[in-house]
């Protein structure tokens, strides 16, 4: 079975304007943010029981659900707590 070609779909571009893709964005953004929430919190078990390669992986995923909820126009999220 061929794999798909990776350069059929860019999931890096945001769409335009539209009302229709404003609220997909703002959608995305959201789900991105939870995503790094989620991330941040089990890095954080992670580091607690001696685990250093999976809290890297997941602050890594993290990192990059931070950064597509800001390109998306998400706020940043307050981890300061």
């Amino acid at each position: 079975m061929p794999r798909p070609d990776a350069s059929q779909k860019d999931c890096s571009k945001t769409p335009g304007t539209t009302p229709e893709n404003a609220k997909a964005n703002e959608e995305a953004a959201s789900i991105a943010s939870y995503i790094a929430d989620m991330s941040d919190e089990m890095a954080k078990l992670a580091s607690r029981c001696d685990m250093p390669m999976l809290c890297y992986f997941l602050n890594l995923a993290r990192a990059e659900a931070d950064m597509r909820a800001r390109e998306l126009g998400g706020y940043p999220i307050d981890r300061s707590a």
